[in-house]
C-alpha cells in the first residue's frame, strides 16, 4: 500500500463507535482500527490514537475534544450512526479541519453530509478492505496535498461572510452558492422519491456542472444512486461517472437519464 517516510506527519485521531468490552460493536472497531486505518495511516507517517487509548490523567471528554480540535487528521467511522461519533465528527466540521468519513458497506450517510467523499467497505470481506486502504490513502495524500475542507460549518461560515460583504460582486456568489445548495437539495430530494417529475435534465445538467468544475470524483457514484433508484437510473449513473475523466474536455455525454 503506502510506503513509510520514514518520521511522523502528524497525529490521526480515530473517531468510531466503541461498545462494551468485547461486544461485536468493540470487536468490529477494533478490527477496522487495525486492519484499516493503522494499516494505512501509520505506513503514511502519523500516529493514532483512538478515545478508549488515551492514557493521559484527566477528563477523557476534555482529552478527545483537544484530539478533535488539534490533530492533524481525523478519520470517523460512520456506521451504525452512532451518535457519539456525529457529535465528535460536528466538532471537527466545525474545526475546519481534515477530516474522512468511513462506513460500512450497504449503509446509508445521512442526508446532510450525503454529498461529502465516503468510504464504504465490508470489513470482514479482504478485496473490500483493500480497496478502502487504496481510499484511505489517495485521499490522505490529497490532503497532504493541501486540499481545502470543506463541511457544512465552513460553509455555512464563507456564506455569511460573503452575504456580509460590501463588495457586491461577493454578495452575488453567495446568491449562487445558496442556489446550488438549494437545487442539490432538490435533485437528492427527487431521486430519494423516485418522483417522475424529478426534472431529469436539471439532474443531468447539475452533474455536468459538477464535472465541468472537477467537483466530480468516481467515488460520488453513491451520492447520485441508493436503495431507492431505479435499475435504468443506476446504469445511467454508471454510464456517466465512468467517463467523468473525459468531461472537461468533451461535449459527449451519455442519452438522458431514464427516470
Amino acid at each position: 500500500m503506502a510506503e513509510s517516510t520514514g518520521t511522523a506527519v502528524g497525529e490521526c485521531f480515530f473517531v468510531c463507535p466503541i461498545g462494551a468490552a468485547n461486544s461485536d460493536i468493540r470487536k468490529r472497531s477494533n478490527q477496522v482500527y487495525r486492519h484499516v486505518v493503522k494499516a494505512t495511516v501509520e505506513p503514511m507517517g502519523y500516529e493514532t490514537t483512538r478515545g478508549d487509548t488515551i492514557d493521559q490523567s484527566g477528563l477523557i471528554t476534555t482529552q478527545v475534544i483537544d484530539k478533535l480540535l488539534n490533530a492533524d487528521l481525523v478519520i470517523a467511522d460512520l456506521t451504525d450512526h452512532n451518535p457519539n461519533v456525529f457529535y465528535e465528527l460536528a466538532v471537527r466540521h466545525a474545526a475546519g479541519k481534515p477530516f474522512i468519513h468511513l462506513m460500512a458497506e450497504g449503509q446509508a450517510v445521512p442526508f446532510d453530509i450525503q454529498g461529502m467523499r465516503t468510504v464504504f467497505f465490508d470489513h470482514q470481506d479482504l478485496d473490500s478492505v483493500f480497496e478502502a486502504k487504496r481510499q484511505l490513502s489517495g485521499m490522505i495524500r490529497q490532503i497532504q496535498a493541501g486540499a481545502r475542507v470543506e463541511t457544512p460549518v465552513t460553509y455555512t461560515i464563507d456564506l455569511q461572510q460573503l452575504r456580509q460583504s460590501d463588495n457586491s460582486e461577493a454578495r452575488g456568489i453567495a446568491d449562487l452558492m445558496s442556489e446550488m445548495a438549494l437545487l442539490k437539495r432538490a435533485v437528492l430530494s427527487g431521486v430519494r422519491s423516485r418522483r417522475p417529475s424529478a426534472d431529469h435534465m436539471t439532474l443531468r445538467n447539475f452533474v455536468q456542472y459538477l464535472a465541468g468544475a472537477g467537483r466530480l470524483e468516481v467515488e460520488d457514484h453513491r451520492f447520485l444512486t441508493n436503495a431507492d433508484t431505479s435499475d435504468a437510473h443506476d446504469e445511467w449513473v454508471n454510464a456517466v461517472v465512468s467517463s467523468v475523466e473525459t468531461w472537461a474536455n468533451s461535449a459527449a455525454f451519455p442519452d438522458e437519464p431514464p427516470f
